[in-house]
């Protein structure tokens, strides 16, 4: 196995790392059991194959990793049958996750199109780590000229949708009466995740996105060293605050130095106040990020609604939110037609925020009742936004 004597966390605990192989193993078998003749090859990316991965404790107070194990699937065969082979594959590998109480992302491509991969995040790192787990050792030759690409804008918001919706799920479970360990846990892996996800997006705002969480903190210290040293001229950052600015650069930071060591549970109520500051810093950013790539200025999550929809075109018809009118708000049928990170990210930004002049449009982004529970509407932006890259 190309690329095995590497480690995957860290902080290289030895029982975690002899997991992950063990499961890296029984995933490789399974897929060449489901590809078969057509596989070429696969390379790890994600934390595990950039060897970040954070450590932290189970419920049992065993050593474990929660980062999922995202495999690219080199195929030979065509595009479509490479693209439409990915939901069988992720079933297949999914179900031999599963009982090693792991996760697993799976991304295809075909052979013959490896060099004309986009770049998104994931091909960016995963060129960057260079981590063959199966198949030829130059199977990502053919990205090589990813690894110095700039990530598209629309890329950060899917970023942004992603860890937002993993705090909001977890700020709900660390709001309930009695919340244990396992709630607590969930909590501290989600606040982690925000504060890295938080400065990668910073950086692509500034066109200075770095593969691997060490490199993306060196960088954000460059932009948060004094005038003469660094600079503020481009990205978000430069509508925030000095105080601000740098809470986001040191709990980034914080985030990296975290994942060198074994994160061990807290008490509920600090996870619960660091829980709050990270959701207040998300939102901050997901505003200024947004002004950023739509050029509006964003008052309300409604009125982000507003910008989205004079974006693609949608008007108000009706259905759209009872009898109000002319608000040039989309209807659910509308929404639905937009990319998935466009159509959640203004339900996240509401529930996270739950602003009462802004909630109605929660439940028609979410394609729900517009009755329906908080707890419905999280627990179906969590779904939607865990469900994979969109169409």
């Amino acid at each position: 196995m190309t690329g095995a004597a590497h480690t995957f966390t860290a902080a290289a605990v030895p029982a975690v790392e002899r997991r992950c192989r063990e499961t890296l193993a029984a995933l490789l078998s399974r897929l060449s059991e489901a590809a078969g003749d057509t596989l070429e090859g696969a390379a790890l990316g994600g934390a595990l194959g950039r060897g970040e991965a954070p450590t932290t404790v189970d419920a049992a107070g065993a050593f474990v990793t929660d980062a999922p194990f995202e495999l690219l699937v080199v195929l030979r065969t065509t595009p479509g049958r490479a693209a439409s082979l990915a939901p069988h594959l992720a079933r297949d590998l999914g179900a031999t996750a599963r009982p090693r109480h792991a996760a697993v992302r799976v991304g295809t491509a075909a052979l013959s199109a490896l060099a004309l991969l986009p770049p998104t995040l994931e091909s960016i790192e995963c060129a960057a780590a260079g981590r063959v787990v199966s198949g030829p050792p130059d199977l990502l030759e053919p990205l090589s000229a990813l690894v110095h690409a700039q990530p598209p804008p629309v890329e950060a918001l899917r970023l942004l949708v992603l860890r937002g919706a993993a705090l909001l799920a977890a700020e709900r479970s660390l709001s309930r009466r009695g919340a244990g360990r396992a709630a607590v846990l969930a909590g501290q892996t989600a606040i982690r995740s925000v504060d890295l996800a938080l400065g990668t997006v910073l950086l692509v705002s500034a066109g200075r996105f770095r593969p691997t969480d060490k490199a993306r903190a060196a960088e954000l210290g460059l932009l948060a060293a004094p005038a003469d040293e660094g600079t503020l001229s481009d990205g978000f950052h430069v509508e925030m605050s000095r105080t601000r600015f740098r809470d986001l650069v040191e709990r980034h930071r914080g985030a990296v130095t975290a994942a060198s060591g074994v994160d061990l549970p807290e008490t509920l109520a600090e996870v619960r106040t660091q829980a709050g500051r990270a959701s207040d810093l998300f939102l901050e950013v997901l505003r200024l990020f947004e002004e950023q790539r739509l050029a509006r200025k964003l008052p309300s999550w409604t009125e982000y609604l507003r910008a989205l929809a004079s974006r693609h075109g949608s008007s108000s018809g009706p259905g759209l939110f009872g009898a109000r009118q002319g608000d040039e708000l989309p209807g659910r049928r509308a929404a639905r037609d937009w990319p998935v990170a466009e159509r959640l990210a203004p339900a996240l930004a509401t529930l996270l925020d739950w602003d009462p002049g802004d909630l109605p449009i929660a439940p028609v982004l979410l394609d729900l009742p517009d009755d329906a529970s908080r707890e419905d509407l999280v627990a179906r932006l969590s779904t939607l936004a865990a469900g994979g890259r969109e169409k």
